[in-house]
């Protein structure tokens, strides 16, 4: 009687183990493409920061080599007005 029930219930058993691997494996996939997106996004804006921590860090360094190195060239600025 066992054989028989285990003959029968095998492969519907087998059906449902299948049905639910497949189904947490899509819903693991679903959420490891949520996460990469996730990922993605957050990769972006730092790259984004990081473009305007050097354009700032640029005009700085701009700044810093346009300016008056002397007391002499700064005066010369203000009397020409281009300081």
């Amino acid at each position: 009687m066992s054989t028989a029930l285990l003959t029968v219930l095998a492969p519907i058993l087998e059906a449902f183990f299948n049905a639910f691997g497949r189904s947490l494996n899509d819903w693991l996939a679903s959420k490891r493409a949520e996460q990469a997106q996730h990922d993605l996004g957050a990769a972006e804006a730092n790259l984004g920061t990081a473009k305007n921590t050097i354009a700032v860090q640029e005009a700085e360094m701009q700044a810093q080599k346009d300016a008056p190195q002397t007391v002499d060239d700064a005066v010369g600025r203000l009397l020409d007005g281009s300081a």
